[in-house]
């Protein structure tokens, strides 16, 4: 009677079966996967960030996010959890977030890539400089203002940054003419870091 209760599997939630992997006439091994059961009613992502970000993330943060299978439409999300203990791979420790869809469509389906942008600081009214046209010379972020047509330093105070922009706190103006391409003995790279304001509003 024991063995023969076995026969009945009794699933841990409600869902949707997705998958069987086994036939009719098939040998069951200790193990084998009968069905898989999801929950369609509540899709998660889980993502990978870094220690440097991962202090900036709390729960309940907006999240956008778009699909490499679904053309133009952007959906939101927010975070569910964090992740307490972060795993090392090749030097770099990342830590596990899990996002929820908030606004998900029959387009979504478990299994499929999604780009994450997750709003962890948002200012209005700030004045933003491209971070390809910031450079660091000697500790000082500076950028080349074109002054009678001639490529100028101007020693600028960075505020947050995203992955294309920075606040600019100090030595910018609104309407102040930038080079991207700064003379190449000062080319020193964009901004250090790239931890502020991940993917934020500006």
């Amino acid at each position: 009677e024991a063995t023969l209760a076995l026969i009945d599997l009794e699933a841990p939630f409600n869902g949707t079966i997705t998958e069987v992997p086994g036939k009719t006439g098939d040998q069951v091994q200790p193990g084998s996967i009968a069905y898989r059961l999801d929950d369609l009613s509540r899709l998660l992502v889980d993502v990978q960030i870094t220690e440097v970000d991962i202090n900036r993330i709390l729960p309940g943060q907006p999240v956008s996010l778009s699909f490499d299978a679904i053309q133009d439409v952007e959906y939101t999300g927010v975070v569910d959890q964090v992740g307490r203990v972060g795993t090392s791979l090749q030097g770099v420790v990342n830590f596990t977030i899990t996002i929820e869809l908030t606004n998900p469509d029959e387009q979504v389906r478990p299994g499929m890539t999604a780009a994450v942008t997750i709003a962890t600081d948002q200012l209005p009214d700030v004045l933003l400089v491209p971070n390809r046209a910031v450079r660091l010379r000697e500790g000082q972020y500076v950028v080349y203002m074109l002054k009678d047509g001639v490529p100028t330093s101007t020693n600028i105070t960075l505020g947050l940054t995203s992955d294309e922009y920075s606040e600019a706190l100090e030595g910018l103006e609104e309407g102040d003419v930038l080079v991207l391409n700064p003379p190449t003995e000062f080319q020193a790279g964009p901004p250090a870091g790239g931890g502020g304001m991940r993917g934020g509003n500006n």
